[in-house]
């Protein structure tokens, strides 16, 4: 009598299970699926937020404007947070027509980057409003991407993104792929030395004026 109730409890428990299961895909409820070489989430959302690339070596990346779920077209709304830290083998990336922004983290440590491309007319923006994940540019990218990132945008749109919060900090801006020639990768090497230069100069001048105020609060005691 007790094996038969332990088997009906399991019998019951499996049945809830399943139907829990069931009923999650029928509503197209997503917690965090895998396509491809991205990791997606959803929290009841009827978009996808593309949270990691999970091949750290990839040197081109198309990020799909919509994911199928169970028969249902999820568009990606968002990259984010940390989404591709650490892709340093990453040359290409294409938003493709991502709806949203991106978070905090989404392109640090990728420091060959050369291509952003984005099928959006409008520019994409960041969620500073986010209520973990809120940021400013510098914190999504590297500085030196401004130099050494060529962004591609649909054609007539270049002022849009000149003129637009983040977006306009990049020195290249323009409606077709680049080829070898206009990546100028001493020129920009050169630049990022420059700026390099110009920040050790800088730190030291703070060491400077820190040590003057140092000897003169001496002098006052």
């Amino acid at each position: 009598m007790k094996t038969f109730s332990k088997i009906l409890l399991v019998l019951v428990v499996l049945g809830v299970a399943l139907g829990v299961a069931v009923d999650g895909h029928a509503s197209g409820r997503i917690r965090r699926i895998t396509q491809g070489i991205f990791l997606y989430s959803n929290w009841d959302a009827p978009y996808l937020t593309l949270d990691t690339c999970l091949d750290m070596t990839v040197t081109e990346v198309k990020v799909p404007d919509a994911v199928n779920w169970y028969g249902r077209e999820y568009p990606i709304a968002e990259i984010g947070p940390g989404a591709f830290r650490g892709c340093r083998n990453l040359v290409v990336l294409d938003l493709g027509s991502m709806v949203g922004g991106l978070l905090k983290g989404a392109l640090l440590d990728c420091p060959n980057l050369r291509v952003i491309k984005t099928g959006r007319k409008e520019p994409p923006m960041l969620n500073n409003n986010h209520p973990f994940y809120g940021c400013t540019w510098d914190e999504v990218i590297e500085p030196y991407h401004t130099l050494s990132t060529i962004i591609v945008v649909p054609e007539g749109c270049e002022e849009a993104y000149r003129k637009a919060p983040g977006w306009k900090e990049f020195k290249v801006i323009q409606s077709h792929m680049p080829s070898g020639n206009e990546l100028h990768m001493d020129e920009i090497d050169v630049q990022i030395n420059n700026l390099e230069s110009q920040l050790e100069k800088l730190r030291q001048q703070e060491r400077r004026l820190e040590e003057e105020i140092n000897a003169l609060r001496k002098a006052m005691e």
